[in-house]
């Protein structure tokens, strides 16, 4: 028995080795197994369908967090099944938060959640000076709702045969980074774009806006940022496509300082977030903590060892649920440079 406790503890979950299980129809092991239980438990939880052969959890659990003490074999509880899962690989979701152009602009990122989200929103209420016998005015705001739902997310990515049978750290960090650019590059894209959301996919921030049809000057950062502090948003930074920051680099603030819009990777002192996958020209300045993401139950990988057969790899299908929105519009400020 202690031998077995000893062997089971010093499991460490692989991505790489558990693929190549699936692909050649063995058993998981039971780090694997316990990952899965983890995993499906929170598609559960979110009342998501789980269809592949491994889901994987993407909530962390700190170093020094103590759970309840509860029955059964748990993936996070010390003595019961914690042992059996290496914590630190199991974290898929940060890494893409960190690759995130929107999360580092400061966007708020909810994990774990389950169901529909109502994110209420108020108006601020009003007040009024009065005379000393005049009744006062109704000031109350008003309340409205951001409804965040899931939404799938799916891509896929090859792996050849050969490089499955790897077994190396870097290997698996390797395989990681592929299945995170997978689903960080097309949600960002997403965000940043420009088309219309429906039941299936979020809504681009620069749907609807309208291109410039004159030279950007200047002026116009005056008045994005004077838009904004009208609203009273005064914590804001710049997130640009490519495009759009040769143009700024480019623009002179007037005619004889010799400075130019963009200088220094900000804006009047405002840091400027570079991404590729915005809209081509496209600009957009704000309070991004008003920006949420929603990220709902685990990441649901289905192993193909079918499709490329013939090409010596296998075909990974990834499945993840999301939402974003901006909790509020006036927090924003968005123009697509000519």
């Amino acid at each position: 028995n202690n031998e077995n406790r000893n062997i089971n503890t010093s499991m460490k979950f692989s991505l790489i080795k558990t693929i190549n299980d699936v692909v050649n129809n063995r058993g998981l092991d039971e780090a694997a197994k316990a990952v899965n239980r983890e995993g499906r438990s929170a598609m559960n939880k979110a009342g998501l369908a789980c269809n592949g052969n491994i889901t994987i959890p993407i909530e962390h659990r700190a170093e020094g967090d103590t759970p309840a003490k509860t029955n059964g074999i748990l993936a996070t509880v010390a003595t019961q099944g914690k042992e059996n899962v290496a914590t630190d690989k199991l974290n898929i979701l940060e890494p893409l938060r960190a690759n995130m152009v929107m999360a580092q602009a400061g966007a708020t990122y909810l994990t774990g959640l389950v169901g529909d989200v109502s994110i209420p929103v108020y108006s601020k209420s009003n007040c009024a000076w009065k005379g000393e016998a005049v009744a006062a005015d109704n000031g109350e705001g008003a309340f409205s709702e951001v409804v965040l739902q899931p939404k799938r997310l799916t891509a896929f990515i090859d792996v050849s045969k050969q490089f499955l049978l790897q077994d190396s750290n870097d290997a698996e960090e390797m395989l990681k980074r592929d299945l995170i650019a997978a689903i960080g590059e097309k949600l960002e894209a997403t965000i940043l774009g420009a088309e219309a959301g429906d039941t299936t996919k979020p809504e681009g921030v620069f749907n609807g806006v309208t291109a410039d049809t004159a030279a950007f000057k200047f002026d116009n950062v005056v008045d994005m940022e004077a838009t904004l502090e009208e609203e009273n948003v005064n914590d804001y930074c710049y997130i640009v496509s490519p495009s759009a920051k040769a143009i700024l680099r480019k623009t002179s603030k007037d005619s004889g300082s010799g400075q130019f819009v963009m200088q220094d990777g900000e804006i009047e002192g405002r840091k400027v977030y570079v991404s590729s996958n915005v809209t081509k020209k496209g600009v957009i300045v704000g309070d991004y903590s008003d920006y949420v993401i929603a990220q709902y139950g685990a990441i649901d990988l289905v192993v193909d060892p079918y499709t490329k057969a013939s090409e010596g790899c296998v075909r990974l299908v990834v499945n993840a649920y999301f939402d974003a929105k901006p909790r509020r519009a006036t927090s924003f400020v968005k123009r697509i440079l000519k």
